[in-house]
Order: structure tokens, then sequence, then C-alpha cells
């Protein structure tokens, strides 16, 4: 497997002058700026081995999801993340007369079907967060697939938020997971057939490659983790690593060049971030250094970003952005003992109310000229 990122071989540095040039992986000499820093270090380039296995016969993940959105008229994304003890008493009772992980598998399927029906033809994607699922043991996950299911026959794009990331044959194994399954003496079975899952890059450039070479062979994609929604973030992706320039930012400009081999004819690419919606200001750059990713948007909602701050991820035009929300959706019910009609008026109404919301602080953003009407047009064709 050839790696994405260029080699750094250490610079002997004598005074100001260098004792041998710098060389990438290929044996290329690469220009360094006129501090004597490689101006690619740490940025890694797209292999050839991502190159020679793209796969033009499949649907490019990212211009399945522009697709969907633009179908839906929305880019909102429900979060389908099992709290059982949330659930409204019509799906929990006869799971509080047999306490079971079978039980409780049951219902988590059962209710997510329900919440699937409601938001088909609505939204573009749902997002599944697995732990919740996994607490749940072999009858959870037999949920999260199940689900999946649901959600693809429904036409939904399905994403999984996992995080997942190792190195060598690890990865590999997670690649397969999600992104279109193993290979089984030449035949490859599906194992949880989603579009995309969300990508820890920590362990460095060879630990993203097969998720990587997945997408560009399979057709699938990937968000990778930039700029988290949580309040601790900052103890990390906020550090600096020099002048003008975070470990968030660095994420970034890492996204920028892995996803440039697999950028569809919608503009975008398979390979996308993850960026809170709780921190607006660092949205807006980084979105700057990630004109061609699709960014995964968490924290709208209960987490306390608002549709403004989630707008801040958008490109302009008002694309390139998909925004999450769960419990503010299916959850924070002010009473359990609703009916089924209450219940499923509420999903309607909150999933409306999101996707205005959404649309209206976009709009604002991104304002766009009126439009000419057809009367108008077509009387200035006649002139």
């Amino acid at each position: 497997m050839n790696s994405l990122c260029r080699s750094r071989h250490p610079l002997r540095q004598v005074g100001d002058k260098r004792e041998r040039p710098e060389r990438n992986c290929y044996g290329e000499e690469v220009e360094n700026d006129s501090n004597g820093r490689n101006k690619d270090d740490f940025l890694p380039v797209a292999s050839s081995a991502v190159r020679a296995n793209f796969d033009a016969s499949q649907p490019v993940f990212a211009d399945r999801l522009v697709t969907a959105v633009e179908a839906t008229g929305n880019p909102c994304v429900v979060g389908l993340d099992p709290r059982i003890d949330l659930m409204p008493d019509f799906v929990t009772r006869r799971l509080r007369a047999s306490t079971t992980p079978s039980e409780a598998g049951r219902a988590i399927a059962a209710f997510h079907e329900r919440i699937i029906g409601l938001l088909s033809g609505k939204v573009p994607a749902v997002k599944l967060q697995i732990a919740f699922y996994e607490q749940y043991g072999l009858p959870g996950m037999q949920a999260f697939a199940e689900t999946i299911r649901l959600a693809r026959a429904a036409g939904l794009v399905v994403l999984v938020d996992a995080k997942r990331n190792d190195i060598g044959s690890t990865a590999q194994a997670y690649a397969d997971a999600f992104l279109g399954g193993p290979s089984l003496f030449g035949h490859r079975i599906p194992a949880f057939d989603v579009d995309a899952i969300t990508v820890s890059a920590f362990l460095g450039a060879d630990s993203v490659e097969p998720f990587i070479e997945a997408c560009a062979e399979r057709g699938r994609g990937i968000f990778i983790l930039v700029k988290t929604s949580n309040p601790g973030s900052a103890d990390i992706q906020d550090q600096r690593t020099g002048p003008g320039e975070t470990i968030s930012t660095h994420l970034a400009s890492l996204v920028d060049e892995w996803g440039r081999d697999l950028v569809g004819k919608s503009g975008y690419s398979s390979i996308g971030a993850v960026v809170g919606a709780t921190f607006p200001e660092q949205a807006e750059m980084l979105r700057q250094l990630m004109p061609k990713a699709i960014i995964l948007v968490p924290g709208y909602g209960a987490q306390g970003g608002t549709a403004d701050d989630a707008a801040a991820n958008f490109a302009p035009h008002g694309r390139g952005a998909i925004v999450n929300a769960s419990r503010s959706i299916t959850y924070e019910l002010d009473r359990l003992d609703l009916s089924e009609e209450e219940f499923d008026q509420r999903v309607q109404d909150r999933v409306s109310a999101m996707v205005d919301d959404l649309n209206g602080a976009i709009a604002k953003r991104f304002p766009r000229p009126a439009e000419t009407s057809h009367r108008g047009r077509a009387e200035e064709a006649s002139r």
C-alpha cells in the first residue's frame, strides 16, 4: 500500500544552509519556503493507489449526497441515536415488562422504523451513532443493521458516526466493515452497508489511507474530525502547531489535500470533514481551507448551536455542508405518555422547524439576487 504522505527526512542545518535537499517518498526534490521549511511539510498527497483504484463507474458519494440535499430542498440530517429511557411509552411498554437485551434491540428497531417513515422524502440523510447500539451487545448491533436496512430502503443517505481509526490491517478491517464489506475469496460481502462514516486522523495519513481507498473503489465517503462540537475540543484541537496554525487548521489542510482526487461532478469531494456548529468563527476559517469538502455539522439544537452558527460551515451559494440534530428531533419530550399520533406530529413539526430554521439562516448568510420571472425573461427575449 502506498503512503498518502510525503516522507519527511530530517534536515541537517549548517548555519542558514541546507546540507542536502529534502526529497519526498518518490525521490523528488521538494521546494522549501523562505524560512527553510518544506512547503509541503505535513501535507499528504493522494497516493497513486487511490488514483489507480478510482472506479469511475461507481456513483461518487459526494454527488449522491448533494443530489439528495437538492431533492429534499434542505441540508438536514436526523440522528438516530437510541435512548430507550427517553422513548415514548408506546415503544417501551413491552420492554418494561421484559428487560432483556433482545427486547431492547426490538424496541430500538421498531422506534427507528417509525422515525424513518416520518423522515423519508423530508430530509436527505440520517446519522447513526454506533455507541448507542453497541451498548446493548449483539441485539443492539442487530438493531443497528436493521436501522441501516430500513433507512436505505426509504431512500435516505446513511451516515454512521463511528470515529474509526487504526493502522495497517486494522484500519483496513474498519474500512471494510462500513464501506463496502470485506472480500471473501474474491466476493465482497457487505457487512454494514452505509454510505459514509466519521473517521479520526490522529494516527496519521497511513491510518486514513484504507478508508480513502475504499471511498475511491466503492463510491463511499468519510468525514474526518477537524473541529468537534464539544467544549473540551479546545484542549487539543486549538493547540498551535506553528504561526497562525492550529491542529484543526492543519487537519483541514490534510482533508483538502486528501480529497482532491475524489471530487465529483457536484464540485465536492467524498472526503469530508466534521466541524461543530458551536464554533462558528473557527468554522468560517476552516471552510476556506476546505473549499471542496462537504462538512458534517454536529452541535445544532440540543448542544446549543444555532442555525446562524451552523451556516458558517457552508460554502458560497449555501452548499457544501449538512447539519445534524438528534435529541432535539426525536427526544426531549415533555411527557412520555404521548399517543402514537401525537408523537408523529411532534417529530414532523420539529423536522419542519429545523428545515425552515436552517434554510432561513443560509439564505440570510448567502442572499441570492431576485430571479427574473418567467414573464420577464420572455419579454427580454422578444426584444
